[in-house]
């Protein structure tokens, strides 16, 4: 996991390190150029222009992630103190998908109505975008993979699991309820409140060096004066993509430096490593159902219900999702109608002709 990837050197008063280039960031956008392309090279095998259908895709793309962006921001409402600044503040909490798909939908509407006329059916469209969306969401979770969101519940001993480092949303949540942040706790009777009272068993802290009754006077170099010193310098004051920390502690009258180390969570579920893997199976299959598929709209109505499928399932995973109706996440609850309406799509269209390859298929409603 790493939020920042690396920092580009042009220094100013605002970027004192530099520009940083973010994970999410570069994900989304290598996610945006390859799905694109992809349906690009898909669409002129048709017999239909690229870069008309490219032109699509971009009024796509910008609904979809305005829709993505609000729906997190009123899901995770609670969570936002200024929602002017942070909705372009992507990186902070990141997008939704299904918030995503109802705002690319009303781009897709936007599009129709003020490109030139563009001849070709509704359906037939979204069965040559659909692996497209498939390899988008392969490469989008990568990218909340680096961000640290979207993260799973606790790994059970012996299944696949994964560490996030601090000051992660997953290390600010599991630091509440299960463990410390550094992998150590103050002494809250010692004189000094800087004073070391226990260490995390097989932690980093522990196999740094930390030890009971450390006094804590510094943290990467920086003085601390007091206990809120020091919190200050483990939240408010800690950068982003920083991940490493080092304390200066005094033992018996000498000093030492412990570190540096990184702390992390425990194993959690690498949820967005199984719908990355998940997707690309899934954009798979897609590819393969395209030349054989029995009617327009049928692509479509696999996406939606596979991806159906696997996102209630995943959900089971997650730990970021609150419940609602019937214990189950938005996401959950939207699943289900994203599988039905697949499930409808395919009964109402199965009986349909596909559209000639070689002309251009009738406007919705023109037909």
């Amino acid at each position: 996991m790493n939020q920042v990837l690396f920092w580009i050197p042009i220094k100013t008063n605002w970027t004192p390190q530099g520009i940083p280039i973010y994970g999410f960031g570069l994900m989304l956008f290598l996610a945006f150029v390859i799905s694109t392309y992809v349906a690009g090279r898909r669409a002129e095998r048709q017999g239909i222009p690229g870069e008309r259908l490219q032109d699509l895709i971009l009024w796509i793309f910008l609904g979809g992630l305005v829709g993505g962006r609000l729906f997190y921001m009123i899901q995770y409402r609670h969570q936002i103190a200024n929602p002017f600044i942070e909705f372009f503040q992507i990186w902070n909490g990141g997008i939704v998908f299904y918030g995503s798909a109802a705002g690319g939908f009303v781009g897709y509407l936007f599009a129709r109505r003020l490109m030139p006329r563009f001849n070709v059916s509704a359906w037939r469209i979204g069965d040559i975008l659909a692996p497209s969306v498939a390899m988008g969401l392969a490469i989008g979770r990568v990218g909340c993979l680096l961000n640290g969101c979207c993260y799973g519940n606790v790994a059970t001993p012996g299944n696949p699991a994964i560490h996030f480092p601090l000051m992660t949303a997953p290390s600010r949540d599991f630091v509440r309820l299960y463990q410390t942040s550094t992998g150590f706790a103050m002494d809250p009777k010692a004189k000094d409140p800087r004073t070391v009272g226990a260490v995390e068993p097989d932690s980093p802290a522990f196999r740094s060096g930390i030890k009971p009754g450390d006094v804590i006077v510094a943290v990467d170099g920086r003085p601390v004066d007091n206990y809120y010193d020091l919190v200050r310098a483990l939240t408010d004051e800690w950068p982003r993509g920083k991940k490493e920390v080092s304390f200066t502690v005094r033992r018996d009258s000498a000093e030492e430096v412990i570190g540096p180390y990184i702390p992390r969570t425990i194993g959690l579920n690498p949820t967005q490593i199984y719908e990355s893997i998940s997707m690309l199976l899934l954009f798979t299959v897609l590819v393969f159902l395209y030349p054989v598929r029995q009617f327009d709209g049928q692509v479509l109505a696999v996406l939606m219900i596979a991806y159906a499928v696997h996102r209630y399932c995943n959900e089971l995973l997650r730990h970021d999702t609150p419940t609602y109706f019937l214990g189950l996440t938005v996401s959950q609850e939207i699943s289900i109608l994203i599988f039905a309406g697949g499930v409808i799509i395919w009964l109402l269209r199965r009986h349909s002709p596909l559209a000639p390859r070689d002309e251009p298929a009738a406007e919705p409603g023109h037909a």
